[in-house]
C-alpha cells in the first residue's frame, strides 16, 4: 500500500459522474492521440470518456504518452457507464470507464469482463473526504439511523453511490432496507435536499453548500471501505479483447502510471489544471480547490476483494468474481 504522504490532501477530486449500469446509451468520437504516428509501431485502443475534468487520459494523450507506450487511443464520448458496457459487448470500443461493483454484478450475470486499469481509489481518511452524505442543517438528522424510512438521492439506483451509502447505512447504525433510493442527476442532488425533495443525497464532497444549509454527515465511502481504500472507478475490456490486445492495453495502464507520477507532481498542478479547465469548461481556480479522489491506474485486487464482500454482504451476489478470474496477470498491481 501506498504511504499516505506521498499524496496531497486536496488531490481527490470527486468524481462528478459515477459510472452504472442504468444511465444513457450515446457514444461519440471525440478525439485521438495528439501524436498523428503514434501506434505506428504498435496498436490501437478506443476507450470511453465522461468528458470529466480529472480523467487522467487527457494528460496521457495531451502529452503524448500513450504513442511514447506505442499505443494509438481514440477516446470515445460516453453518456455513462451502461453506454459503454454495451459498446464494449459490441466491439464498438476497446475499453469501457466503469465502476468495480458494477463490473463484478455484470460478470456474475454472465459478461465476460477484465479489469485492466484503475483509475481512482477512494481515500480511507475522512478528513480528505471526497463525497459526502448531505442533510439540511435544520432537519434534525444527525446520523445514518435518522435516515431511517426516508428518502435519498443518488444518481443511480442501483449503481455504486447507492451500494455505498447502503453500506454505510449498515455501518453507522442504520436500516438502510427501510429507505427509499430515488435517482436524480448530480448536479440537482444538492438542492433536492434543499428543498426538501428527498431527505439526503450522495454527492461529490465539494456540493456541501453552506449557502444551501446542507452539512454532511460523513463520506460513504470512508465508511465503507472501513479503514481501506476501494476502488473508484477504472477500465474493462472484455475477456476477448484482454487476451487479443496484452501489447495495447499493458501499453494503456503504463502511459496512466506514468501519467499518475506528473499528476502527483506540485510543479505541475498548474499545466494539469489549465487542462482539465479546457475538458470540462470549469474554472481552473476553482478546480485547484476542490477535493479529490486519489490516482491509481494499478489495480488494487484488495480492495477489489473487499468490494465482493461489500455485494455479498447486501445480497447482490452469492459468489462475487476473485480477482484473480477478472485482473489479466499482466496488469501491474499493488
Amino acid at each position: 500500500m501506498r504511504a499516505r504522504h506521498a499524496f496531497p490532501l486536496r488531490r481527490r477530486l470527486a468524481v462528478a459522474g459515477v459510472l452504472g449500469l442504468g444511465l444513457g446509451t450515446t457514444l461519440a468520437a471525440c478525439g485521438s492521440s495528439s501524436d498523428d504516428d503514434a501506434g505506428a509501431d504498435g496498436g490501437s485502443l478506443r476507450v470511453t470518456t465522461l468528458g470529466l475534468c480529472n480523467e487522467v487520459v487527457y494528460w496521457a494523450q495531451e502529452k503524448g504518452l500513450f504513442a511514447d507506450h506505442g499505443v494509438d487511443v481514440e477516446l470515445v464520448k460516453s453518456t455513462g457507464g451502461a453506454a459503454a458496457l454495451t459498446a464494449l459487448q459490441s466491439g464498438d470500443i476497446d475499453l469501457a470507464f466503469a465502476n468495480p461493483f458494477s463490473t463484478m454484478i455484470a460478470i456474475d450475470q454472465g459478461l465476460d469482463l477484465k479489469w485492466i486499469a484503475t483509475a481512482y481509489e477512494t481515500t480511507s481518511v475522512e478528513a480528505d473526504a471526497a463525497n459526502a452524505m448531505v442533510v439540511a442543517k435544520d432537519a434534525g438528522i444527525t446520523d445514518a439511523a435518522g435516515l431511517n424510512g426516508k428518502t435519498i438521492g443518488v444518481n443511480e439506483v442501483g449503481g455504486i453511490n447507492q451500494i455505498a451509502s447502503s453500506q454505510w447505512m449498515k455501518l453507522k447504525g442504520g436500516d438502510p432496507s427501510s429507505v427509499k433510493f430515488v435517482a436524480l442527476p448530480f448536479n440537482e442532488l444538492a438542492s433536492a435536499v434543499a428543498s426538501g425533495k428527498v431527505a439526503a443525497a450522495q454527492v461529490p464532497a465539494q456540493n456541501v453548500d453552506p449557502e444551501l444549509g446542507l452539512v454532511s454527515l460523513g463520506d460513504p465511502y470512508v465508511v465503507a471501505g472501513e479503514g481501506s481504500n476501494l476502488v473508484f472507478a477504472g477500465y474493462v475490456a472484455t475477456g476477448k479483447e484482454a487476451k487479443d490486445k496484452e501489447k495495447e492495453l499493458k501499453a494503456f495502464q503504463d502511459a496512466l502510471i506514468e501519467t499518475n507520477e506528473a499528476f502527483n507532481d506540485p510543479a505541475n498542478d498548474d499545466e494539469r489544471f489549465k487542462l482539465a479547465s479546457a475538458q470540462c469548461k470549469q474554472d481552473a481556480a476553482v478546480l485547484k480547490t476542490l477535493p479529490e479522489n486519489i490516482y491509481e491506474a494499478r489495480v488494487d485486487t484488495g480492495a477489489l476483494e473487499r468490494m465482493g464482500e461489500i455485494l455479498v454482504g447486501q445480497d447482490r451476489l452469492d459468489d462475487p468474481p476473485s480477482p484473480e478470474d477478472f485482473v489479466p496477470s499482466y496488469v501491474t498491481t499493488k
